[in-house]
């Protein structure tokens, strides 16, 4: 371990020497990341998260399965609720997930992936688990400050992270504000926050005093205008993946998303999407 340190940091000092300042070699690392992540088929990985939630964070770690193409997701959490479990689709009803909640009320659910139980205390749904939905906020970031990103990004040389050398890349975003904004018919938070790239949970939260599920044309909103003040990046230098992603807003840490032991393109069989899978204990 000490060795790949050692290396790690020499390799650091041999990159940051070379590097020159030059932004434009830090945004097309970023690119690559744009494009690696597009190509992933299917991965497994542990995945840690940290999220302020009321002022509060909570960490939540699991292990997840998961198939873009179609949609297939099989969810473990190891901590702090060990042994809970959810596969999606359900092998009954496409539009839900079979939850084994390890616990209370002993017998297997069938919830909506989207809906308030399974969203209680984080910021994301199921659905969104993998890279996409994350990297697709970085790409938009990218291209909406295009003209001036060089002056906003930042490469701060190597970093380790689950035992791999990293590009530690750093987006700050002097524009991130909240500005009122007029609903239009139709509109949701939902739809919102995907149309602007903005996060829902970040929405709602500064807007507690409305009542969200109905929102009315001419309701107004308190919106970020941007989905962080401050990104950074840890990307693997050898898959142009992110092992860590820490988003900021106005009051310090937002989020962080931790990927461990990534496996890239894994091949799933069938029965690893179904319940009576060896290893589960939906039954």
């Amino acid at each position: 371990m000490k060795s790949k340190i050692v290396a790690a940091l020499l390799a650091c000092i041999v990159l940051t020497s070379f590097d020159g300042g030059s932004k434009l070699s830090v945004t097309e690392k970023v690119k690559e990341v744009f494009k690696s992540t597009q190509e992933i088929r299917s991965m497994s990985y542990e995945f840690v998260r940290h999220e302020r939630i009321n002022g509060k964070m909570y960490e939540n770690t699991a292990f997840i399965k998961m198939q873009k193409k179609p949609i297939k997701i099989y969810y473990r959490e190891l901590s702090p609720n060990n042994g809970l479990e959810v596969l999606y689709p359900h092998p009954d009803d496409y539009l839900k997930a079979l939850v084994n909640p390890n616990g209370f009320p002993y017998m297997n659910l069938k919830l909506d992936p989207k809906g308030e139980m399974m969203r209680r205390n984080q910021h994301y749904t199921l659905l969104d688990a993998g890279y996409d939905g994350v990297i697709s906020v970085v790409e938009h970031l990218f291209y909406k400050y295009k003209n001036n990103i060089n002056e906003l990004v930042d490469y701060k040389g190597l970093a380790l992270v689950d035992g791999r050398t990293c590009d530690l890349i750093v987006m700050n975003n002097p524009s991130f504000k909240y500005v009122n904004y007029a609903v239009s018919g139709g509109e949701t938070v939902a739809s919102i926050a995907k149309k602007y790239r903005l996060s829902e949970y970040m929405i709602r939260e500064k807007n507690k005093e409305l009542y969200l599920d109905d929102l009315k044309s001419g309701d107004i909103l308190r919106l970020p205008t941007d989905y962080s003040a401050r990104m950074a990046l840890y990307i693997d230098v050898d898959r142009r993946i992110p092992l860590k992603i820490e988003i900021y807003d106005e009051a310090g840490l937002f989020e962080k998303y931790e990927f461990k032991k990534v496996k890239l393109n894994p091949e799933f069989s069938d029965q690893e999407f179904l319940d009576t899978y060896s290893g589960y204990n939906f039954n």
